[in-house]
Formats: C-alpha cells, sequence, structure tokens
C-alpha cells in the first residue's frame, strides 16, 4: 500500500517545509529500543535542515534505512546517522559497521521483494520492500541515492536532497 500510494503522482501537492532533524530524531527515538535489544549503538550528528517534502514518506524512508542498518549489524555495532549541508544539497547518511552486501546483489537491493539472503528472511522478518520505498521515497523528492558497501564491512547509504531554494 505504501508503494502504490508513491506512485500517486498527486503526492507533491501535500509537500510542505519539514525539518529533517526533527524527522530523523523522530525516527531514531523510535528505533532506539530496537538497537539497545540488538547492542547497536546509533550516533547521531544532524544539521538542523529543512526539505521541502511529505513529512509520512520522509519518516517511513529514514525508518527503513536505520531499521536495515541496525537489523544488518552485528552485536556492539553501530550506525552513525548525519545530516549536513554543502551548498545547494542535503546529504543524509547513515551508515553501520555491520554484515555488508556483496558487490553482486547491489545492484538490485532496491528493487521489490529483492532479499540478499533468503535463507535468513524469518531471523531478519520483513518483506523485501524497505528500500524499495526508499528508492520511490526519494524519487518522489527528486533525491539521489548512492549505496557503498563491502561483506563484513557495513554499508553506507547516503540520499541527495537538492534544495529547491537555488
Amino acid at each position: 500500500m505504501k508503494l502504490s500510494r508513491l506512485d500517486e503522482s498527486d503526492l507533491e501537492k501535500e509537500f510542505e517545509y519539514v525539518s529533517l532533524k526533527k524527522i530523523c530524531s523522530s525516527v531514531v527515538n523510535d528505533l532506539t529500543p530496537i538497537a539497545q535489544h540488538k547492542n547497536v549503538a546509533i550516533n547521531t550528528h544532524l544539521k538542523d535542515v529543512y526539505i521541502n517534502g511529505y513529512a509520512p514518506i520522509l519518516y517511513e524512508m529514514l525508518y527503513n534505512l536505520i531499521d536495515n542498518a541496525i537489523i544488518y549489524n552485528n552485536p556492539k555495532g553501530h550506525v552513525d546517522i548525519s545530516l549536513a549541508k554543502e551548498e545547494d544539497e542535503i546529504i543524509l547518511s547513515v551508515k553501520d559497521n555491520g554484515i555488508g552486501i556483496p558487490p553482486e546483489h547491489q545492484p538490485r537491493i532496491f528493487e521489490r521483494f529483492y532479499r540478499v539472503d533468503k535463507s535468513h528472511s524469518k531471523d531478519t522478518g520483513g518483506t523485501g520492500l524497505g528500500l524499495s520505498i526508499v528508492k520511490h521515497a526519494a524519487a518522489l523528492h527528486k533525491a539521489d541515492i548512492d549505496l557503498i558497501s563491502a561483506p563484513g564491512e557495513g554499508t553506507t547509504v547516503m540520499i541527495t536532497f537538492y534544495d529547491s531554494d537555488k
């Protein structure tokens, strides 16, 4: 249902000026119990930046990224979340030191229902839709996604929003 809502073209009518820091802090607050249960530390470096966007979808995007960084991490691991503004770009980065993604799977992880390791899907839960929601949410906000990952070293996902005030 969330993906079909993202496919609707009229969502841009609901855009407003929103604080990414506030949304990010809310997601971190909601996911802290899960991180504590998995013994994963969450570190934030959040500049107070604003974009023209749809807050519920931005929340969902951030939730999926941070949740994945926690779920696919190691005990005593960490998730580093940063928000920065560089000229006309706002960069959101979610970095973990977890299990990483093998190179052959990286081009497909944003596809609907794609799972890197289907044998562990019962252990980690989920449907394989989280990163697809991230991809569609980024597209709705005309943002770019970059992924850096290596098995055993972790994953970094960066979303670059472009300042609409330029």
